[in-house]
């Protein structure tokens, strides 16, 4: 009987050396060991003490902090020793598996800082940063964990909810967006925190329209004339929106209308995200977008035409978007080119985005003929609108935002654009500075930079390059907190989804470890731009144009206001008015108002200043003084009010503007 031979002792396997084990299994025991450390103490940091004394002071008893410190320790140590394979055992799978499973708990430390608003107050491009490098950190650790589970996909009944459930989180979120802000920004309006420039404009704008005075505003510089207004923008989406306003006309109306057209952008952008990356996707960037510093900052700087614009950039590239899965749906091109046309109304710069929105869809989709005529159509337009049609009425804002630009011995904006083909390195010089940098990240950190990893995604910045960061005399535009974000934001939203569809498409199957760690930390850095900027997750404060906006309402607010309703109740409705910045849009719903700061007008029934300081709003006042046509018949508080033809005698309350 044959035997099977043996191998020779000296060729048997042997338990590796316990240091060899230990060597391998160092690294990742450490990872598990610091990953539930740190995710104890950032969570125990929510417990111990008064956060601010803690997390921005350093305050904290010794022995909280020896105990929190223990507790972190013996928590890690013994679920590191819980992660450990048998005893010297050849495998080490199972460590490596949960140490990529946990390591993500070590983010758990930062929460708590980034979610505090007193450590970052005045650190805003510090937290840009930190979040745009914790959330590219938190995407990869999610994808590496879920990778560890095999044929991972999120639970069957999460995904039916979200399918179910997820057009109606939107309406809520869209509604509550509405409510929340529309009604801080009448408070603020009522606290007298909006201004002539640009509230008082837009409301005289739409009541002349309404009266039919098209595109005529006095309050811009004291036009009477109809059509003058286009000399600033050609806004022709007035149209669309008279009919609202009409239904309660005055600034109040602008504020609701406005904040409005904000929250409805989250609908086609939620339907694109739905359609490229399912309900979840579709929730995150429906939801998310509310919640971006560059949606929600501008809403509280008064009115403006680019929230149209967006909102219309927005429909047309889901219809876009609908269009090139069924390029044979004659109903979906008639929308296409509907969105269009009304986006060029909205304002001329617009149209700008719209070129390279063309040439995008050109080379990109199967859409090539629509992109090029959206390209030509809207280069088209910007040059009539710009060239052409502005000029007759004398133009605003122009090539005077590029003075620092302007080759010596030209003028104009060919006195830019000679500059940019001649001297680049002059203009890269112009665009690295820290506001640029900062206004650049907001449109970067909080979307996880997702469409600056594609070069072809990169045409993104070039709808607001030109309107912002090429911009060199006049900060607000290219500040996060003004109305020019919206000729960026909707376009790199886009272009965020797509980074994330086209990287499936590219890999050639969708992979859904990776796209929940993408979509999950973008949600967690939303949440945190949310917390850190906004006011829908609890904040009593943000940043809308030129100053903070708060609005707690106190005595003297409410008693400031009684007195400018007395003394409003004085004038007819039908007369005409020159007012002070911060009074104007608190009458400027009739056919004439006048802004002092730019002019007294022509011969106004009344002036009604509070603070005079702005621009020549005290030599105008002076200056009808000194006319003798002019009586002081009220004042109320800190506010005056004169009459034209009204008894001079009381004037000489008035001595701080020359009244002897």
């Amino acid at each position: 009987m044959e035997t099977e031979p043996t191998q020779p002792p000296h060729l048997e396997p042997k338990a590796p050396p316990a240091l060899d084990v230990w060597r391998r299994r160092l690294p990742p025991s450490l990872v598990v060991l610091g990953a539930v450390a740190l995710a104890i103490l950032g969570v125990g940091s929510l417990f111990v003490g008064e956060a601010d004394g803690w997390l921005v002071r350093n305050e904290l008893p010794l022995r909280g902090r020896l105990a929190l410190s223990i507790v972190a320790a013996s928590v890690g140590s013994l679920a590191t020793i819980l992660a450990q394979p048998r005893p010297f055992s050849g495998s080490d799978d199972r460590l490596r598996i949960w140490s990529k499973r946990l390591a993500p708990l070590a983010l758990l430390a930062l929460v708590p800082t980034l979610l505090n608003r007193e450590i970052w107050k005045g650190h805003e491009l510090a937290l840009l940063a930190t979040l745009l490098v914790w959330g590219l950190a938190a995407e990869r650790l999610l994808a590496g964990a879920l990778a560890t589970v095999e044929d991972w996909a999120p639970p069957a009944r999460l995904r039916r909810f979200a399918t179910a459930g997820s057009l109606l989180l939107l309406a809520v979120g869209v509604a509550y967006y509405i409510a929340r802000v529309g009604t801080l920004t009448n408070i603020g309006h009522r606290k007298m925190m909006t201004m002539s420039s640009d509230l008082a404009e837009f409301d005289n704008l739409f009541f002349n329209a309404l009266h039919g005075h098209p595109f005529r505003a006095p309050a811009i510089e004291g036009e009477l004339t109809n059509w003058s207004a286009l000399k600033v923008h050609a806004e022709f989406g007035l149209y669309l929106l008279l009919p609202f306003y009409a239904l309660s006309p005055g600034p109040e109306a602008l504020l609701w209308i406005q904040t409005s057209i904000i929250a409805l952008t989250a609908i086609p952008i939620f339907l694109l995200a739905r359609a490229r990356l399912g309900s979840g996707g579709g929730l995150v960037f429906g939801l998310g977008f509310l919640l971006l510093p560059a949606v929600a900052r501008p809403n509280f700087y008064d009115f403006h035409f680019t929230p149209l614009g967006m909102l219309l950039v927005a429909w047309l590239a889901f219809f876009l978007d609908a269009l090139d899965r069924n390029p044979s749906s004659k109903r979906l091109e008639r929308a296409v080119w509907i969105a269009f046309a009304l986006a060029l109304t909205a304002r001329e710069d617009v149209s700008l985005g719209l070129v390279f929105m063309g040439i995008f869809v050109f080379f990109q989709s199967r859409q090539a003929r629509i992109g090029a005529w959206m390209a030509g159509l809207s280069l088209g337009y910007f040059f009539l609108m710009k060239f052409a049609v502005m000029p007759r009425f004398g133009s605003m804002w122009f090539d005077n935002i590029y003075q620092d630009l302007k080759a010596q011995g030209a003028k104009g904006f060919g006195a830019v654009a000679l500059t940019l083909v001649s001297n680049p390195a002059f203009v890269l010089r112009s665009l690295l500075t820290e506001p640029k940098l900062l206004y650049f990240l907001h449109m970067t950190a909080p979307l996880l930079a997702l469409w600056l990893r594609r070069p072809v995604l990169w045409l993104a910045i070039l709808p607001g390059f030109v309107s912002t960061l090429l911009v060199t005399n006049r900060p607000p535009m290219f500040d996060s907190a003004f109305q020019y974000t919206y000729l960026w934001v909707p376009y790199v939203v886009v272009a965020s989804v797509l980074a994330i569809s086209m990287r499936e498409t590219a890999s050639g199957a969708s992979s859904s470890s990776a796209r929940t760690a993408t979509l999950a930390s973008l949600s967690c850095v939303l949440l945190a731009v949310g917390v850190q900027f906004g006011v829908l997750l609890g904040g009593d404060e943000i940043r809308g144009g030129f100053n903070e906006r708060t609005f707690e309402t106190s005595e003297a607010d409410r008693r400031r206001l009684e007195s400018l309703e007395r003394i409003r109740a004085l004038i007819p409705s039908g007369a005409s008015v020159a007012a002070t910045e911060a009074e104007g849009p608190h009458v400027s719903t009739r056919l004439v108002m006048y802004s002092l700061k730019f002019t007294l007008g022509r011969s106004p029934d009344y002036i009604l200043f509070g603070h005079a300081g702005i621009r020549s709003e005290r030599d105008h006042i002076g200056q009808a003084l000194a006319s003798g046509e002019y009586g002081l018949i009220r004042q109320e508080g800190p506010f005056s009010l004169l009459k034209r033809g009204a008894p001079t005698e009381a004037n000489a309350a008035l001595r701080r503007f020359g009244v002897r």
